[in-house]
């Protein structure tokens, strides 16, 4: 019998290369972690919380560059392993002392 950690997995999954962020310029890092990353788990963002001084318009193409080239890219390959690792049966296991 094989045994796997899920958690030692999940780790390695995200550390994985291909599951890594691309190196991201600061405005482009703040608009990814308070726009993107946050409408992607159905959060609101309103413009009023945010610091439009802390990006350029590049950063805005840079970030759809990054969208289209690496995020929608890669999704396909990411819900695979997540749906694999949601339809993992977990084994019960006890504890025999002799």
């Amino acid at each position: 019998m094989i045994t796997v950690s899920i958690r030692n997995l999940v780790e390695a999954v995200g550390e994985a290369e291909a599951f890594k962020l691309p190196e991201m310029s600061e405005g482009t890092g703040y608009l990814f972690d308070n726009v993107y990353r946050r409408l992607s788990r159905g959060e609101d963002v309103a413009l009023s919380s945010l610091d439009f001084y802390a990006f350029e318009p590049e950063d805005l193409e840079s970030l759809n560059g990054l969208y289209s080239e690496v995020f929608e890219k890669d999704y396909y390959t990411a819900c695979a392993v997540a749906s694999a690792l949601r339809d993992t049966v977990p084994v019960c296991k006890a504890v025999a002392y002799v």
